[in-house]
């Protein structure tokens, strides 16, 4: 390596006052790290920063800042770094639906020691810290390489730049936080070639998977590919002839410390995959239909197909430029094996449809699994460039894969998303040709790297902008303010119950308060994650008919319907506006405190139960009605029913509207509508009294009215949202393309009407569409028949005992008055334990979806215990991985 020490003190030669001396070389050396830093920072700040805080609208503000403050409120709670369950999410959910968000992160892990810095706070200077250390590494690794100062410098420019890093550092931040610890993985390959030290490699493998296990998938793929290439490399250099024995030998080897790092990931690893197998998913766009055939199956995964979004500009792909697709090409005509197999895997794993399929995870096939190659199509920029400046290549091997690159982007310009772009993206290409003609007679390489360093300067400028991600900082600071926290704290200290607190106001505003949970007995049953409960998920949207205001199936909003609030125990609701059903509490700051005393306790005894048998066969609204007079349990002897079906049918006629913002017209079963704009009308209800007819009067000043409506859309437009409120209450259909397709055909209101009122305020969405099937039903209720029903049904309500509930357990007691069902509207997992006096009984799925069991008369302790499936088999697992890890530290085992 006597070359490589040379050629790196000569790259870093100084001259004048500087020649010589040591402070001048240490300034040298550390000056380019400098300089990448203050530019990570300027095209931050650039980018985004400057329209609002470090932090995006929807993902970040509803996950990525907020699931790891809960995971940091909890850990402060039970001071368990491994913990089971997430009770104050999702009604009470596996905390492994969750783990993606960082739950043993490190970086995440580092902030339990700054429990004075509001998360989203520190999530923000993190991501642009991690992001500063990608670029600093890959600056490192390259010059590691032998690559000159200036070409090093210039790809980890290019590197930073590129579409993925800065746009995910704000936005999906587990799509490039693991980048430090994959560059690091680089640098660890090269060591375990050179010296046979695994350490470097294995660690970071390990703190690649803890940080972002999804991605470390393609992260290890990348390494795999870099692995071969440095080891045929070195047997060149050596001049030893690879066998395939010797090369299998070496793979093995070379493999033991990636097996390391996954077995030490164990307890990350096993209770995920078993939390993420036990969901499902609808029919979303971009899913392989293995039942379409075999063959057919077969064709679409192994046909080679160019998405060239894959590799130019987007975030969710390479983010390159067509300078990355040139290089590609011509890697196919370098001569070394060593060169060739970097080329043709890379070519192989980007075309090839069953990379991506397998990458993400056999759901569906998506660009963003390939972001992990990023630093290697940047190793091979800078291969390319410095064998350019060495004259290594012919004009015609030069000039040929940029003439081909002009033919794809042509042939693809009908690829979905692309044709908006290619005119621009073949631009791009001509002009790289135009600067390679110049290169070959100037011979500076500037000409071929400076280039996409200004595509991309000029393009992120415009995207970021365009994209209009960035959230608001008045918008940040409203719905982080820690009064908040202080005044909930307060208010929960003082409730003796066990009920649910959650936040209302506008869409925005819900999305962001999906997961928000201030304070450790602050319950919610909202929630967004990719993996969740399903049969919890099925009761929202499949058997109760819960409103869907969102484009995204995963996420599960709070809701107005006042029949779900009392369901599921809502005593308490943060609003800056009333409540209906509600009486005001407590003002905090701008924030209002809603408490509804007749709501359902998260956990109560009663007799009073119907079977599944019977409640399927209700339909809407009896479906929710019924729910609050009876409790829903197998296969249970009937009681009477003749309370269930308490609603009178309405007829709810939309009025024929005739101008260019809206157009309402009758149809066979309905009406179809055309909007230009988001339009309000006013719908007259009239009731239907018992001899069939209407009757105009049916307010009653001594109680408010529900309001059910249900009805069917069909989009004429697919290719876009539409969207439709009753009464402030949303329900929206995303386009059928859209990733997370919530297929929300039927829209279900359920909403109070003021007791004077006999019209409900009706908003069109802009679009083309049809509502037909109409159903319409008004109950009218009283204070008095609300604490009746509450009564008879919650007849034994569950009390908590703070001191022994924590984690995942739930401990309290109840004084039973007749034999019946403990009833609870805890979503329902078979990996729970209920014991009762310290017996342990069998739990039942009752409510269709919610966790209980039998019970007798009399006083009792119920202890609720919920153990996450593999989290045990997991902690074994990474118990061998670190005993390896350290056989791999003490000890060269080659």
């Amino acid at each position: 390596m006597k070359w490589l020490e040379h050629k790196f003190n000569k790259e870093h030669q100084v001259s004048g006052r500087w020649k010589g001396s040591i402070r001048g070389r240490q300034l040298d050396l550390v000056l380019p790290y400098l300089v990448l830093g203050i530019l990570t920072l300027f095209f931050c700040w650039l980018f985004c920063w400057r329209y609002g805080i470090f932090g995006a609208k929807v993902d970040w503000i509803s996950q990525h800042s907020v699931i790891p403050d809960y995971f940091r409120q909890q850990f402060y709670e039970t001071g368990d770094l491994f913990p089971e369950y997430a009770a104050n999410l999702g009604g009470g959910q596996n905390i492994y639906h969750f783990s993606y968000y960082g739950l043993y992160s490190p970086m995440i892990l580092l902030s339990y020691l700054l429990p004075f810095v509001k998360m989203g706070d520190y999530i923000m200077v993190s991501g642009i810290l991690c992001l500063m250390a990608a670029v600093m590494l890959l600056y490192h690794w390259l010059m590691k390489r032998g690559f000159s100062g200036k070409i090093s410098f210039i790809a980890a420019f290019m590197y930073l730049l590129s579409g993925p890093m800065i746009f995910h550092s704000y936005n999906q931040i587990m799509f490039v936080n693991y980048m430090p610890f994959l560059c690091m993985a680089f640098l660890g390959v090269d060591r375990f070639f050179e010296k046979r030290r695994a350490g470097l490699y294995a660690g970071s493998v390990f703190l690649m998977i803890m940080t972002s296990f999804y991605f470390s998938i393609g992260g290890m793929l990348a390494l795999v590919l870099y692995g071969m290439h440095r080891y045929l490399q070195i047997q060149e250099v050596k001049g030893d002839k690879v066998t395939f024995q010797k090369f299998l030998i070496e793979g093995i080897r070379f493999l033991v410390p990636m097996i390391t790092a996954v077995l030490m990931s164990g307890v990350l690893l096993v209770p995920t995959a078993i939390a993420l197998m036990a969901r499902s998913h609808p029919d979303g766009s971009g899913e392989v239909n293995l039942g379409a055939g075999i063959l057919s199956a077969l064709k679409s995964l192994l046909i080679p197909d160019t998405q060239i979004l894959r590799f130019v500009y987007s975030p969710y792909g390479i983010g390159l430029t067509t300078l990355a697709i040139a290089v590609l090409i011509t890697g196919l005509a370098y001569r070394k094996n060593y060169e060739r197999v970097l080329s043709y895997g890379c070519i192989m794993i980007l075309t090839v449809p069953v990379f991506a399929y397998l990458l993400n995870g056999g759901l569906y096939i998506r660009d963003k699994a390939m972001i992990p190659m990023l630093p290697l199509i940047c190793y091979l920029c800078a291969y390319y460039w410095q064998k350019q400046e060495r004259r290594e290549l012919s004009f015609a091997v030069s000039g040929i894969p940029f003439l081909l690159v002009l033919v794809i982007l042509y042939l693809g310009k009908e690829q979905v998303d692309y044709t908006r772009y290619w005119k621009i993206i073949m631009a791009d290409a001509v002009i790289m040709l135009f600067c390679l003609l110049i290169f070959w007679r100037k011979r500076d390489i500037l000409l071929l790297a400076v280039p996409p360093i200004v595509f991309l300067t000029v393009f992120g400028n415009v995207f970021h902008v365009s994209a209009d991600k960035m959230e608001s900082r008045e918008f940040y600071q409203e719905v982080t303010d820690q009064e908040l926290r202080e005044a909930i704290g307060e208010i929960l200290e003082d409730e003796d119950g066990f009920y649910r607190m959650e936040q209302g106001g506008s869409d925005t505003e819900n999305a962001a308060n999906l997961n928000r949970v201030w304070n450790m007995w602050q319950y919610v049953s909202s929630m967004y994650s990719s993996a969740y409960n399903a049969d919890y998920m099925a009761f929202r949207q499949e058997i109760f008919g819960l409103d869907m205001p969102y484009r995204n199936y995963l996420m599960q909003s709070v809701s107005k319907n006042p029949i779900w609030q009392r369901f599921m125990g809502v005593k308490y609701i943060l609003s800056k506006e009333e409540e209906p059903g509600y009486e005001l509490y407590r003002t905090i700051g701008n924030e209002k405190v809603w408490r509804n005393e007749s709501v359902s306790p998260i956990a109560y005894a009663t007799d009073r139960v119907i079977s599944e048998e019977v409640y399927q066969q209700l339909e809407f609204p009896y479906n929710q009605t019924a729910l609050l007079s009876y409790a829903v349990a197998g296969n249970v002897k009937e009681n009477a029913k003749d309370d269930i079906k308490n609603t009178v049918k309405a007829e709810f006629k939309i009025p024929e509207t005739d101008n260019e913002e809206l157009r309402v017209g009758p149809i066979s079963g309905g009406y179809q509508i055309h909007a230009e704009k988001k339009e309000k009308i006013q719908v007259k209800i009239q009731a239907s009294t018992s001899d069939g007819t209407n009757s105009e009067n049916i307010a009653d000043a001594s109680a408010d009215e529900i309001l059910f409506l249900g009805f069917k859309v069909k989009n004429q437009q697919p290719g876009r949202d539409i969207a439709i409120w009753l009464e402030g209450e949303r329900n929206k259909l995303s386009a059928r393309d859209h990733i997370y397709y919530n297929g929300n055909t039927t829209f279900i209101y359920a909403v109070v009407l003021d007791s004077n009122s006999q019209e409900a305020e009706l908003t069109f969405g802009a679009g083309d569409y049809e509502i037909t099937d109409i159903e319409c039903c008004l109950e009218k209720e009283s204070i008095e028949s609300v604490e009746e029903r509450s009564s008879e049904l919650y007849q034994s309500e569950f009390r908590v005992d703070r001191e022994e509930t924590s984690g995942n357990r739930i401990t309290g007691s109840v004084v039973v008055k007749r034999d019946g069902y403990f009833i609870t509207t805890i979503p329902y997992d078979a990996n729970y334990e209920i014991k009762i006096d310290g017996d342990k009984v069998d739990a039942e799925k009752v409510n269709m979806a919610f966790l209980g069991c039998k019970i007798g008369a009399g006083e009792h302790t119920v202890e609720i215990t919920y153990h996450a499936p593999g989290i045990n088999a997991g902690k074994i697992i990474s118990f061998v991985g670190i005993l390896m890890f350290v056989l791999l530290i003490i000890k060269r085992i080659w």
